[in-house]
């Protein structure tokens, strides 16, 4: 009897471990839209050797409108009474955080601007008191790390931006939103931390990602944790600050791999919002034990959903709480924990 040789018994050996361990990958790879696979930390290398011909540092008396690639070279104190203090003025241009600070002079609550914070002195419009403002630009990158705090209003304001990249930025303790989209589509907001946003927005629908009237925005890999205020507004009359939020119009917008918890709500969607996609979300303890044990009923769910019946899409979220109509009720729902960040 014919012995087959040893060298020919292992590599059939690794050649079978190879093709059991490739089947085994298959459950754990995420939806279609993971072929952005680069980390950010090679991101954040790769902006080492980007041309940055524009640094920023400091205290900041008046709006910076940049227009080439910009980058902080040291923490920035931002003291101007109107208007961002960063504020782009072109397309195709990058800010890098570079690891650094930008801190207003809110103290939230105090010091905010009072809402709605737009229109007429003293109020003035269209981007007032606002951290980052992307001004109308297309093609535009924020990167981080870094740190964007106590702003008046936004931390972050998108107005009719398209195709541009929120990455790896940490908004904190802003007035209002820490970050705002309005009428901006085809973004993308991946893996940044929003926290402790939206105290004095009063009636204003505000929290970690507030997206108004916009379409077909990524929204992934994002942590939104402890934003809100319990003040009711549209569109229940109930308290409508949140985690992430779709106001007015929003469509077609995938929310998608989130870490979503201690908000008033976690994701707050308004009766117009249409072909969303909400998945693979984790959506829980929204909002926290004792806000809601003391600031009245009801405050807010995991999910309050004021959309129409099958107008959104809910797959695979872990959550907890839901107030809406839609059927099967997406809450309570407990699925294997995949694809959270």
């Amino acid at each position: 009897m014919r012995t087959i040789p040893r060298k020919w018994t292992l590599l059939c050996t690794w050649s079978l471990v190879i093709a059991l361990a490739a089947l085994a990958c298959k459950d754990s790879v995420s939806s279609p839209s993971s072929d952005r696979t680069t980390s950010l930390a090679a991101r954040n290398r790769a902006m080492d050797v980007t041309a940055f011909t524009q640094e920023v540092c400091g205290v900041i008396t008046a709006t910076v409108v940049i227009t080439e690639n910009t980058r902080l070279s040291c923490d920035v104190r931002c003291v101007n009474a109107t208007g961002p203090c960063i504020q782009f003025g072109d397309d195709n241009i990058t800010l890098w955080l570079n690891g650094f600070t930008m801190s207003g002079t809110a103290s939230p609550p105090a010091n905010c601007v009072p809402s709605p914070a737009f229109g007429p002195a003293p109020n003035p419009g269209p981007f007032p008191y606002d951290g980052i403002s992307t001004a109308g630009h297309d093609h535009v990158r924020i990167r981080g790390p870094g740190m964007v705090q106590t702003f008046r209003r936004h931390g972050l304001f998108m107005l009719e931006t398209e195709d541009a990249i929120i990455e790896g930025v940490t908004s904190h303790h802003n007035c209002y939103s820490g970050i705002l989209m309005a009428f901006s589509h085809d973004n993308r907001i991946s893996e940044n931390v929003s926290v402790r946003n939206g105290s004095a927005s009063g009636g204003a629908p505000c929290g970690g990602n507030c997206v108004i009237n916009s379409n077909g925005n990524h929204i992934r890999r994002n942590h939104f944790h402890g934003n809100g205020s319990v003040v009711v507004g549209a569109p229940l009359g109930t308290p409508n600050d949140f985690g992430v939020g779709l106001v007015g119009t929003s469509s077609d917008n995938t929310v998608e791999e989130n870490s979503i918890g201690g908000n008033i709500n976690g994701i707050l969607l308004f009766p117009l919002t249409t072909g969303n996609l909400i998945r693979h979300n984790l959506i829980a303890g929204n909002p926290p034990v004792q806000v809601a044990a003391t600031a009245g009923t009801p405050v807010g769910v995991d999910i309050r959903d004021a959309s129409a019946p099958g107008a959104n899409t809910f797959t695979e979220n872990h959550c907890i709480t839901y107030e809406g109509a839609s059927t099967p009720r997406p809450c309570p729902n407990f699925p294997r924990a995949k694809g959270h960040n």
